[in-house]
């Protein structure tokens, strides 16, 4: 499963840096740079901007696989004992790298419309972007959560 979690990750990463790269000679002077809660952007700025998408994407993956590295210093919902730290620290592992791949994928997705909206494609966010993005971290932190109190 971590083979996949870091081939999602990476993928999204490409994504994100691939559809900047690949559009940035069609992109107009102007791009968005925010979308409201209804999905419309509602404030532009300049061409450069969109980088910095692929900018905290990367900082996200560098960031999450360094911190995917220290497993001892995670909060946990039980506290660690020399009984159950064996069980717990690879959830707590793996929680992590399901995390990175679905941040990452939120910011693939985020890109993906930016690039659309500047190029005229779409007309903004989608309104299941907020809930869905919400949704999956939920879920993802939940079910770790809860087979980490079975388990402990």
């Amino acid at each position: 499963m971590r083979v996949l979690r870091e081939s999602l990750a990476i993928i999204a990463l490409a994504v994100v840096i691939g559809s900047v790269s690949l559009s940035w000679t069609h992109l107009p002077a102007r791009v968005p740079t925010h979308f409201g809660l209804s999905g419309p952007p509602n404030s532009f700025g300049p061409k450069s901007s969109i980088w910095i998408l692929p900018v905290v994407a990367i900082v996200s993956y560098i960031g999450l696989t360094f911190v995917n590295r220290f497993p001892r210093a995670f909060n946990y919902p039980v506290k660690i004992t020399k009984e159950n730290q064996a069980r717990l620290e690879p959830l707590g592992v793996a929680l992590v790298g399901w995390l990175k791949a679905e941040v990452l994928w939120v910011f693939a997705w985020m890109t993906l419309t930016t690039v659309n909206v500047a190029l005229g494609h779409s007309s903004g966010l989608s309104a299941v972007f907020l809930p869905v993005s919400l949704g999956v971290v939920a879920i993802t932190v939940g079910f770790f959560w809860r087979w980490m109190l079975r388990v402990a």
